[in-house]
């Protein structure tokens, strides 16, 4: 480098380090001129803490040319630095303190060192106390019945049940002592809601066993069957003042627990004996020949004796019959004949009674029976009887129901008795067999001549006449009851309740529906211990959706009605089911009074949001960092978190909607109503349908059915299940996270069932997390067997809503995606016709069909086979129909029909 060794020793200092050569190290000295100038160090920082059990390491972001890294700490009260360790990588551990120091907080630096030198201290980092930790997951040590009164401010029990929790925390140098956990005790839902009196939730302290937490409930909670889930929700320390708060489980450490007479032990429940009651109307047909004549003494009418055979209607799943007794009496015709087929007669008054056992035992078993027959005497001569039979399965119950109450919906069937005098004149028999023979032939000759004009005229009013006929026939298992309604407690009289109008929420197969109010207390309230008058309670003075049946609707549909009416009874209220709160069947028009949802249905909630979304992109807004402006609206910027909601909460309504054993049949975001912007409801029960307990399929005769939300099992064998919902739920799984996307865009309907059966399946769409799409696949598993239930999806949806985060919440959308834009073709069939063989064949093909405009957007693709026509979505009708709904061009209406164009 030139100069002399006085020159190389002054910038040798330059490095701290003047003993760098030494005098007589001439090698030294001539390769001093390779010296450099010395290169600043960065100042370590990004620091971030974490701990495990009592271990705690400290990281940060590392410093360029650095070899390695010196700590140093001091207490808060010290003024020195002390020296704690050099670590080569920049993380280091602090492991335990002593006891005596054990809660203080101290401060580190950190200097990075190179062989140039040493950089400068980092900015002090606070080590705070140590946190105790805590496993979430509880251990259920006992539950057991206390004969004691549980009372607090505004809730009495007369009896209390104990619960004690085992938690496993982590080691702590102070002892069990200093720590204090809080477990999280949530009400979930009770089989038997009851809003009289708020229920508080149980206060748990430290049990006498180590570890242990003690709460106490008051015993109504068993008697109405509530599940509540619990897990460690936090867990602090007295002497360090630290706390550990664990908001979000893993899911397999949050449980559930049911307090019910089946679970704890030592309850004073009384199980009531159930005996089960006659069924009644259960009878395919029956024949009658007149046995015995009497004449008439001074006038009055003859009577005779009938013997009187009948076909019982035999179900595996009901217990044996012990014997039939028959009820009959006088009668009036029907007014019309789709009533006589489905009902026979109307009887008005009972007059007497048979039976077909001869003789019973001493506990009213039957000892000796006449097979399917008995005799009834005293009838007369033209008048018009009704008979209906009764099967009696214990004799310990012979509750028979009202045989001549009004409500047809669940009057028993009485078949027709009627004895033409004309028969029986004396002398003539030969020739009244004779003329009745004649007019018989001539009388079928004229009825074939006639079926066969009318058919040829009214072809297509016969076929759809045939199908409501043959849905009543089948249905009409559910309008028989076991015990006579003294009071339904879900009527309300009409003047207690306001109907708008002039704010009509949409219309349907069944009529209008429109928004109302409940005004004070309902009739059902005085019955305010059951759960129907507790919920009616609950609606007291509230806006409600009222759907209407127009006083000129056929009997057809007002039975329809009643029959939806009867489901949603049975169903029970669930906070994610869009709840039956009253109803008003005794007078005209029909009303069924449901729960007012603010935000319409879910499709519709969707498309909105992302027409919106899309609008923001087209003008260059980032929705992410939305501008301060009062233009832009937060509430139509969508998240991927409010969608993963939106999903568990669909898939507990199911969840719960499955273990009642009722299959819904139509799962799409169409049939999901919004309330208040973040709760889902399951609402459009109109293809609902129970699954009876010896079978898990309900096999359809056809109807309108929704196709693409359809399984291959149900699409060819019209077979139904709790795992065909579970299908139909991955394609709305689909529908929400594509903001309302038509599912299978580039798949006609009319190549649906061999599109799925070949392997086809829905690609994953854009935002679509890697774990969403996994569940959505299990959901359209072949085999069904093999599919998820919905108890196993929520808790995989719940498990992924707790761990996303928020920067990963927003979405992207390309308006380019196919599911946006729905095209099937330049031709398109009209009819689809459905042959024995159930391949599906196209006919008719009548006009194209291209891609639909923004403004001309149906909501799905379905197809009509056989008769469940008129019982699908009379709700969804009205909502495609609201000129207000914002379309995005996302698909094409299929509607095909089994037999013949319509």
């Amino acid at each position: 480098m030139g100069g002399n060794a006085q020159d190389c020793l002054a910038e040798c200092r330059q490095y701290g380090s003047p003993q760098l050569c030494e005098a007589n190290d001439i090698k030294c000295w001539e390769k001093c001129k390779d010296l450099k100038p010395p290169k600043p160090l960065g100042v370590p920082d990004g620091f971030h803490m974490t701990q495990k059990n009592l271990t705690s390491a400290v990281v940060f972001d590392p410093v360029p040319e650095a070899t390695l890294y010196v700590v140093e700490h001091k207490g808060q009260n010290d003024v020195e630095w002390n020296h704690f360790e050099i670590s080569l990588q920049p993380v280091f551990s602090i492991f335990q303190k002593p006891e005596p120091i054990f809660c203080d907080a101290i401060e580190i630096r950190v200097a990075a060192v190179s062989p140039f030198g040493t950089g400068p201290f980092s900015e002090p980092f606070p080590f705070g106390p140590p946190r105790p930790l805590v496993n979430p997951k509880l251990r259920l040590l006992n539950m057991v019945y206390l004969n004691t009164p549980l009372k607090s401010d505004f809730y009495t029990a007369n009896g209390t049940v104990e619960i004690t929790f085992q938690y496993e925390a982590g080691a702590w140098p102070l002892g069990v002592r200093d720590l204090d956990v809080i477990p999280m005790f949530h009400l979930i839902t009770c089989a038997e809601p009851d809003l009289s009196q708020g229920v508080p939730l149980p206060e748990f302290i430290k049990g006498p066993l180590p570890n242990t937490l003690v709460g106490r409930l008051g015993s109504d909670m068993m008697y109405r069957k509530c599940r509540f889930v619990y897990y460690a929700q936090s867990i602090s320390s007295r002497r360090c003042v630290t706390r550990t708060e664990i908001r979000s489980p893993p899911p397999g450490d949050l449980q559930t627990l049911l307090i019910s007479c089946d679970t704890v032990p030592d309850n004073p429940c009384v199980k009531k004996e159930y005996y089960q009651p006659p069924i009644c109307g259960q009878i395919n047909d029956i024949q009658y020949k007149v046995t015995k004549k009497y004449h008439a003494p001074r006038g009055k009418e003859f009577s005779v004796d009938l013997n009187i055979t009948f076909d019982p209607i035999i179900r595996e799943n009901e217990p044996p019959t012990v014997y039939y007794q028959a009820f009959y009496g006088e009668a009036l015709p029907y007014p019309r004949k789709e009533e006589e087929a489905l009902a026979g007669v109307n009887m008005t008054r009972v007059l007497g009674n048979t039976s077909n056992c001869l003789s019973f035992d001493a506990n009213g078993f039957c000892l000796e029976n006449t097979g399917n027959s008995v005799n009834v005497s005293g009838v007369h001569f033209d008048k018009l009887y009704g008979i209906t039979f009764c099967a009696v399965k214990d004799p310990r119950n012979l509750t028979i129901p009202d045989l001549t109450q009004n409500n047809r919906a669940f009057k028993p069937r009485a078949h027709k008795i009627f004895i033409d005098s004309k028969e029986y004149a004396s002398g003539k028999v030969g020739m009244i067999v004779g003329i009745v023979v004649g007019a018989v032939a001539a009388l079928v000759v004229g009825i074939i001549a006639v079926c066969c004009y009318i058919n040829r005229k009214q072809k297509q009013e016969n076929k759809l006449y045939q199908l409501k006929l043959a849905q009543l026939e089948r249905e009409k298992d559910c309008r028989y009851i076991d015990f006579p309604k003294k009071h339904d407690i879900w009527e309300i009289e009409r003047r207690n309740l306001i109907i708008f109008d002039e704010v009509k929420l949409g219309s349907g197969a069944f009529g209008a529906v429109y928004l109302g109010k409940l005004l004070g207390k309902s009739l059902a309230s005085k019955d305010a211990t059951s759960p129907l008058g507790v919920n009616l309670m609950r609606a007291e003075n509230c806006q409600v959706a009222v759907k209407m049946l127009p006083e000129y609707a056929d009997d057809l549909s007002r039975s329809d009605f009643l029959r939806e009416i009867g489901l949603m009874k049975t169903l029970g209220y669930h906070e994610r089911l869009v709840n039956m709160l009253a109803c008003i069947t005794e007078s005209e028009p029909l009303c069924l009074i449901v729960e007012y949802c603010s935000d319409g249905d879910l499709l519709r909630f969707l498309r909105e949001r992302c027409k919106y979304m899309m609008k923001l992109d087209a003008a260059g807004i980032n929705y992410h960092e939305p501008p301060v402006d009062n233009n832009y609206d937060i509430d139509m910027v969508i998240t991927l978190k409010q969608l993963l909601m939106f999903a568990v909460q669909i898939s507990y309504g199911l969840e719960y909607l499955s273990s009642k054993g009722f299959v819904h049949r139509d799962v799409a975001a169409r049939n999901v109503l919004v309330h208040g912007k973040n709760a889902c409801k399951i609402g459009d029960f109109g293809l609902c349908r129970n699954l009876y307990s010896d079978s898990s399929l309900y096999k359809s005769k056809g109807g309108r059915l929704p196709l693409k939300w359809m399984s291959p099992e149900a699409i060819r064998h019209y077979e139904f299940s709790m795992q065909s919902d579970v299908w139909a739920f991955g394609v709305l799984l689909f529908e929400v996270i594509t903001l309302g996307g038509s599912p299978y865009p580039s798949v006609p309907p009319e190549d649906m069932l061999r599109f799925l059966e070949s392997g086809g399946r829905m690609e994953r769409p854009d935002n679509c997390p890697e774990n969403f799409y996994e569940v959505m696949c299990e959901c359209w598993t072949v085999d069904p067997e093999k599919r998820p239930d919905f108890s196993t999806i929520r808790q995989k949806l719940a498990g992924q809503l707790e761990e996303i985060t928020e920067e990963y919440s927003y979405l992207t959308l390309d308006a380019q995606k196919d599911y946006y834009n729905v095209q099937y073709g330049d031709q398109k069939p009209d009819v689809i016709v459905i042959p024995e063989t159930e391949s599906i064949k196209m006919t008719s093909p009548k006009q194209s069909v291209g891609a639909l405009s923004i403004n001309n957007l149906p909501i799905d693709d379905v197809m009509t086979r056989g008769d469940d026509a008129g019982a699908a979505t009379a709700g969804d009708s009205a909502r495609r129909r609201d000129p207000g709904a914002v379309s995005l061009t996302m698909g094409v209406d299929n509607i095909a029909y089994k037999g013949d164009s319509l």
